[in-house]
Order: C-alpha cells, then sequence, then structure tokens
C-alpha cells in the first residue's frame, strides 16, 4: 500500500493512490437510488466503474441533442463498461433548452452565457433524474482543475512545473465560490442533490500532492492533460475512455450552439458583439427575473 508520502514522482504509486482515494469518496456518496451524470469521458467514466462496484444497477444520465458529442459517445463508454442497460438517454430539442433557460436564470440571478449553457444541460439533466425518483446526482466536477485538464495548462505547462502547480491551486481555490455554487444551486433549483466525489476533501489533498510534472506531460508525441489520472483510470476502465479528449458539458451537449440559433431567432445578429448575452438579457426583461447587478 502507498502513502503519499511515496508520490514524488512515482507514477505508479500515484495511480495507486488516485484510484484508491476516489474509489472510497464514491462509496461514501452512494444512495440506493442515486445516479451519475454521465458524457462518456474519462471523469464520469471513472466515477460510473467504481460506482458499478457497489451498485452494479446504478443508472447513467446523459442529455444532449441528436448527433452532439455526449449523444453519439456516451452508448458506446456505456457498453464498453458494460453498463449499457443503465443508460438513460435524454434527446433535447431548442424548446427544451428555450424554456429551461428562464429556470436557469432566476436560480442564477445572472445573464452571463457561459455560466447559463453550463446551468441549463445540468439543469433538464436534473430534472430527468428527478422524474427517474433518483435523489441523488454525482458528477465528475473538479477533475480538470484538479489534474491539469484544461487547454490553457498545456500552454502553462511550458513555463515550468511550478506555473502549472500555482495555476492549478489557485483555480482549486475558486471553486467553491464559482463551479460548486452554481452547479449546487441549479441542483438545488431541480430538486436533486449534486455530489462531486473528486472534491471530497480527501481526493483535494491527494490531488494538490501529486507534482504538476505528471499531471501535464508529454504523451504520444503531444502534450496531454489530465495525464495521471488517465493513467490510473486505465485500471479501472478501456484505454479508449481513459484517453478521450472530450469537450466541455455546453458543448459536448450541443447546448451553446442552441444559444446562438436562439438567439438568432429572437432577431440578435451573430455579428453583433455580446448577442448572446442581449439575447439573455431580453429573456429575463420578459420573464420579469431579477438579476444580480453584478453579473
Amino acid at each position: 500500500m502507498h502513502t503519499k508520502s511515496d508520490i514524488t514522482n512515482d507514477e505508479t504509486a500515484a495511480q495507486e493512490m488516485i484510484t484508491t482515494t476516489l474509489s472510497k469518496s464514491v462509496k461514501k456518496y452512494l444512495t440506493p437510488d442515486c445516479a451519475v451524470l454521465f458524457s462518456g469521458g474519462v471523469d464520469s467514466s471513472l466515477i460510473a466503474a467504481l460506482a458499478a462496484r457497489y451498485v452494479p444497477d446504478i443508472t447513467l444520465i446523459t442529455i444532449g441533442f441528436p448527433g452532439s458529442n455526449d449523444v453519439k459517445w456516451a452508448p458506446d463508454a456505456a457498453q464498453l463498461l458494460g453498463v449499457e442497460n443503465s443508460l438513460i438517454l435524454k434527446m433535447i430539442d431548442l424548446d427544451d433548452v428555450e424554456s429551461t433557460i428562464p429556470c436557469v436564470m432566476e436560480a442564477l440571478e445572472t445573464a452571463d452565457p457561459m455560466t447559463i449553457s453550463l446551468g441549463v444541460p445540468l439543469y433538464i439533466a436534473c430534472t430527468k433524474a428527478k422524474s427517474r425518483n433518483t435523489d441523488l446526482l454525482l458528477a465528475g466536477q473538479g477533475a480538470d482543475e484538479l489534474f491539469g485538464g484544461y487547454h490553457r495548462y498545456k500552454e502553462i505547462a511550458k513555463e515550468g512545473a511550478s506555473a502549472l502547480h500555482e495555476a492549478i491551486a489557485a483555480d482549486v481555490a475558486r471553486l467553491p465560490r464559482r463551479d460548486i455554487l452554481r452547479d449546487n444551486t441549479v441542483a438545488e433549483a431541480a430538486g436533486i442533490k449534486l455530489v462531486a466525489p473528486f472534491l471530497d476533501p480527501a481526493v483535494v489533498e491527494l490531488a494538490l500532492s501529486i507534482p504538476a510534472e505528471l499531471k501535464v506531460r508529454e504523451f504520444g508525441g503531444e502534450l496531454v492533460g489530465k495525464y495521471i489520472l488517465r493513467k490510473a483510470a486505465e485500471n479501472v476502465v478501456p484505454a479508449g475512455i481513459a484517453w478521450r479528449e472530450k469537450k466541455a458539458f455546453q458543448y459536448g451537449s450541443g447546448v451553446w450552439a442552441a444559444f446562438g440559433r436562439l438567439a438568432r431567432q429572437a432577431g440578435f445578429k451573430k455579428q453583433d458583439k455580446g448577442y448572446i448575452r442581449k439575447y439573455l438579457y431580453s429573456v429575463a426583461k420578459e420573464n420579469r427575473i431579477k438579476l444580480d447587478v453584478t453579473s
């Protein structure tokens, strides 16, 4: 059994610690009626695979437009994991997005396009979970920050391990007042408790103790984000899942593109700067939604 003091640059020790600690976190949060927010990416697949060890028929929920990345890939990923019979695929359309935007804006009190575009697919997923009598949804939130998954980390890594570690630590410190607050507020508005096993204190402590050079490093001739998490995942999920690059929720589900279409349908022109934000303000005005003046 490895301990954190073994990790320095020992990939094997780091992999073992990640798998063991994350598994304990997932197990701790499981309930008889919980589900996993599933995209087929390495983060949600790891959670799904670990959860299935304890709840073999655990429900996986995927939402997106027909033909979107998540909708196309999630069934294949679920099959690779051997849990295809547990997958609930919720196809959405423009009307779903349009009707959900006011709910999310009211909950978050903002018209910020990126914030709302992240909240909309989560809200739809939560309502789908609620309709199936699910009380808790497990999500892969936090993995990108903890393990260097964002594209910009690759650029920062070129400045050295110290710069990368500082950037990751700063982003992790911002999570509670930004991403966690946003997602928990949206889930609560839909009547669901959202839990992120990656953000369990033990997992966070472990991740921050892992050297930055194990998070973003060259592999297969290119810089790869979440390197050590992907290596750990190879021990739990098929390599095709562990090393697959995935788009963010609002892009993978097709929701961001839908925002643009709705804005144009409402008469806002794409060439006008901030046209989606202007559209969202018009939605707030039409629905008499009170917004935070700082948003």
